[in-house]
C-alpha cells in the first residue's frame, strides 16, 4: 500500500483493524424486461481493493451463452488519488469455454488484471441481452465473500404489468418496492446500504446461508420455446415432467435383457438392486449442459447406446429401466448446497442436481445414479436432509430427504498394542466405519497399496512405523480396515520408565480460539460417534506409576467418556465420543472450545509405566 498518498492514508484509517478484501462502493443491477422472452440487464460494479488480499476482486468475468449475449463492456482502474491507471475495452476481453462439463452451452468472457499499486478502485460496466430463457432473472447478491463490505447496492426490474413477478429475500431487512403507477409497466426495486463485512467464525453455517440475497422470477415463463408456470411446486413439476415425455423409451433388445435379468426375482428391491448394478457396470458420469438450458435429460436410448450421461440422463435412464420391469419411480430435483429452499419461492434456480426416488412397499429408496458404486439407497452427505422436488405426472411436490442419526455415523476401533521394554510395539487395528464416516473412507478404500501406505500414518499415530499390511473390505455403507503395524518407538523410554500413549487414534482435536463477542450460533453440520476399545499389553515387571483419571462429560452438543482398567499385564482403555449435529446457542461457544481442548488433551495423554526393582 502506498501510504504516502493522502487518500490511501485516509482509507487505511477508516478501515477496521481486521483487513478487508474489498469495499464495494456501488453495485447496480438494472433490468428492463419487455416481455416473457426478452430482457436487457445492465450491471455496474465499483470496488475498492485495499491490498493484495483482495487481488482476486480486480479481474472481470461474466457467463454468457447463445441466449445471453454480452453487448457492451467498459472498465477503468484508478489509484487512491483518483488518477486513471488503466482503461479496459470490450476488445480486450477473452473468451473461454473451459469448464468441468463435457458439453455446455455457456462460455465465459473475462479479463485478468494485476494492478501495479494498492489501493485501487475498479469500475466495470457491462450489458447482457437475454432472449428466450427468462425462467429466472439475475439474483441480487452484492456480498459474495467474507471480509467484503458494501456501501451501496441497488436492484431494479422494469417489466410489463401483465407479468407476475415472484420474489424472495434472505438476510435482507429492506423490503422489495413495487411501483405500478405507470400505465403499462411495473418497477420493482431493492436497495441496501452500509453492509458490514461478513466475518468467518469457526463452527458456523456456510457462507451461502449468510449472504444477503434476493431472487426474482416470472410466475409464468417461456423458456427455450417451452411454456410453464412456477406459481407453485406443483406447476413447476408439471412443466418439468412434460420435458421428459417420450425420453424413457428403451431399445427392444435392451428391454428383453432387463426382463431376463429380473423376471425370476421375487422382490422389487432385488430388481432395483440388479438394475442399479447394471447402471454402474454399463454407464459412466459425464456432465452435459446442452439443450433447454441444460434442464432436459438425454433420452434413455441415447444414454444406453453411448454409455454415459449426466445426473439428468443417468437418472432418466434408470427410471426407464425400472418402468420396463414394472417399478414406478420419481425423477427428483435437489440442491447439493442448499439445505432448504427459500420460503414461498417455488422457482427454478435453487436446485443443481437430480436423483431418483423409488417408493417401494416398505421403504423408499434414494438412488444416486451419478455414482452407482454407492450402496443401494445410501443418502450421501451432499443430499442428506435437503429439500427436494419430486417430479411426477401430478406435478411437483416438496419433500425432505432423510438424515442418518448421529449415532449411526459410527467409527468402531479395536486396537491391540503389544509393548516391548524398549518402547517398540506391535499394533493391530480393526476399524469399522458406517454412513457418513464410511464416506470419509471411500477414497482410501479405492487407493492402491502404495497410496494407502502414505495415508495410514494420518489415521494411526505411531512413530517410526513399518506397515506390515492393510486390508479393506466394503459391505453396504460400511468399510472395514484391518492393519498391522510395527512401531520402533511407540512409547518413550526414560531410565526405568515408559511413557505410553493411551490412544494412537483421533489426534487433531485442536480447539479454536475463544471469541469474546461471537456473532453467530454454533452450527455442527455432522454428528458422529467414535468408540474405541484398546488393549495394551505391557512388558513383564512393569507397574503403572501414573495414569489419566477416568472422565465422563455431558454437554448439550456432545458427550465423552474415558475409562482405564488393569488386569494383570493388560490395560483396557475405552473411549466414547458422541458429537451431536444441530444448531446451538452462541453462548455455548466457550464450553465447546473447552470441551474440544479436553478431548484433545485426553487423546494425547500417556500412561507412565515403571519397571519394578529386583
Amino acid at each position: 500500500m502506498k501510504k504516502g498518498l493522502l487518500a490511501g492514508l485516509l482509507m487505511t484509517i477508516l478501515l477496521p483493524v481486521k483487513a478487508q478484501k474489498a469495499i464495494i462502493e456501488e453495485s447496480v443491477t438494472d433490468i428492463v424486461c419487455d416481455g416473457p422472452t426478452h430482457a436487457i440487464v445492465h450491471y455496474k460494479e465499483v470496488t475498492t481493493i485495499p491490498n493484495e488480499q483482495g487481488a482476486s476482486k480486480v479481474s472481470f468475468a461474466c457467463t454468457c451463452s447463445k441466449k445471453d449475449r454480452l453487448t457492451s463492456f467498459k472498465g477503468v482502474v484508478t489509484d487512491a488519488n483518483g488518477r486513471v491507471i488503466r482503461k479496459m475495452k470490450e476488445s480486450e476481453l477473452q473468451k473461454t469455454e473451459l469448464s468441468p462439463y463435457f458439453a455446455i452451452d455457456d462460455y465465459t468472457m473475462y479479463l485478468d488484471y494485476t494492478p501495479p499499486v494498492y489501493p485501487v478502485t475498479v469500475s466495470y460496466e457491462w450489458t447482457i441481452d437475454s432472449r428466450d430463457n427468462l425462467i429466472a432473472f439475475p439474483r441480487f447478491c452484492p456480498q459474495t465473500d467474507y471480509d467484503v463490505s458494501v456501501k451501496k447496492a441497488s436492484y431494479s426490474l422494469k417489466a410489463p404489468k401483465s407479468m407476475t413477478i415472484l420474489h424472495a429475500e434472505q438476510n435482507i431487512a429492506n423490503e422489495v418496492s413495487i411501483d405500478k403507477s405507470s400505465k403499462f409497466t411495473q418497477l420493482i426495486t431493492l436497495e441496501v446500504n452500509d453492509l458490514p463485512v461478513l466475518e468467518k467464525e469457526p463452527y458456523s453455517r456456510p457462507l451461502r446461508e449468510k449472504m444477503p440475497m434476493a431472487q426474482f422470477a416470472p410466475a409464468d415463463f417461456t423458456y427455450y420455446g417451452t411454456r410453464g408456470s412456477q406459481r407453485s411446486w406443483k406447476d413447476f413439476g408439471l412443466w418439468h415432467y412434460n420435458l421428459m415425455q417420450g425420453l424413457d423409451i428403451l431399445p427392444k433388445d435392451v428391454c428383453l435383457q432387463l426382463h431376463q435379468l429380473t423376471d425370476t426375482m421375487k422382490t422389487d428391491r432385488e430388481k432395483v438392486e440388479a438394475l442399479y448394478q447394471r447402471l454402474g457396470e454399463t454407464t459412466r458420469y459425464v456432465a452435459i449442459l446442452l439443450g433447454i438450458g441444460g434442464l432436459q435429460p438425454a433420452s434413455a436410448t441415447n444414454v444406453c447406446k453411448s454409455g454415459y450421461g449426466d445426473c439428468k440422463g443417468l437418472t432418466n435412464y434408470m427410471r426407464a429401466m425400472l418402468k420396463e420391469v414394472g417399478i414406478a419411480s420419481n425423477y427428483t430435483v435437489i440442491s447439493t448446497t442448499n439445505h432448504r429452499f427459500m420460503k414461498d419461492y417455488t422457482c427454478f434456480g435453487q436446485m443443481d442436481h437430480v436423483i431418483l426416488q423409488v417408493p417401494l412397499a416398505n421403504d423408499t429408496l434414494w438412488l444416486e445414479c451419478t455414482n452407482p458404486q454407492l450402496p443401494l439407497g445410501y443418502v450421501h452427505e451432499d443430499i442428506a436432509g435437503h429439500d427436494a422436488i419430486e417430479i411426477s405426472e401430478q406435478g411437483g411436490r416438496l419433500i425432505h430427504l432423510p438424515v442418518y442419526a448421529d449415532s449411526t455415523n459410527l467409527m468402531l476401533s479395536t486396537v491391540s498394542v503389544n509393548l516391548s521394554q524398549n518402547g517398540a510395539a506391535d499394533l493391530k487395528v480393526t476399524q469399522e466405519t458406517f454412513n457418513r464416516q464410511y464416506e470419509n473412507r471411500i477414497a482410501l478404500a479405492k487407493m492402491n497399496e502404495k497410496e494407502r501406505q502414505k495415508i495410514l500414518p494420518r489415521i494411526v499415530f505411531a512413530p517410526l512405523t513399518e506397515i506390515k499390511n492393510i486390508d479393506f473390505s466394503e459391505n453396504g455403507a460400511r468399510i472395514t480396515m484391518d492393519t498391522e503395524i510395527k512401531s520402533q518407538k511407540y512409547a518413550t523410554q526414560t531410565g526405568q520408565r515408559l511413557f505410553v500413549p493411551i490412544c494412537p487414534l483421533h489426534h487433531g482435536y485442536n480447539a479454536p480460539n475463544n471469541v469474546a463477542e461471537r456473532q453467530e450460533d454454533i452450527w455442527l453440520e455432522m454428528g458422529y460417534l467414535d468408540e474405541d476399545d484398546i488393549t495394551l499389553t505391557i512388558p513383564e515387571g512393569y507397574t503403572i506409576e501414573a495414569r489419566p483419571k477416568d472422565v465422563s462429560i455431558e454437554q448439550p452438543f456432545a458427550s465423552f467418556s474415558f475409562t482405564l482398567q488393569r488386569d494383570d499385564n493388560t490395560i483396557h482403555i475405552k473411549n466414547r465420543l458422541l458429537m451431536k449435529s444441530g444448531t446451538f446457542d452462541k453462548s455455548l461457544f466457550p464450553q465447546l472450545t473447552e470441551f474440544l481442548g479436553i478431548i484433545d488433551n485426553i487423546y494425547n495423554q500417556k500412561i507412565v509405566l515403571k519397571k519394578a526393582q529386583l
